[in-house]
């Protein structure tokens, strides 16, 4: 069982977390909502350009996003 002030804590955190998370999903987004990101295909990843909606799929199944150089691995 979590503590009042545990309880308080993530409260106040939770909006926070969520917050950063969908700014930093639309800062990814270039024009029209759209995203580069480094899909897996081949044995190797390649930069495509996908819907930011179609994103969390992509995530799911092994790509990764661009480091912050925008370069894949």
């Amino acid at each position: 069982m979590f503590h009042k002030s545990t309880r308080a804590l993530l409260a106040l955190l939770l909006p926070v977390i969520v917050m950063i998370a969908f700014s930093a999903s639309a800062l990814a987004a270039g024009p029209g909502g759209k995203v580069d990101i480094c899909h897996w295909a081949n044995h190797k990843y390649v930069e495509i350009n996908v819907s930011e909606n179609a994103m969390p799929a992509h995530l799911r199944h092994g790509d990764v996003l661009a480091d912050q150089y925008g370069d894949c691995p």
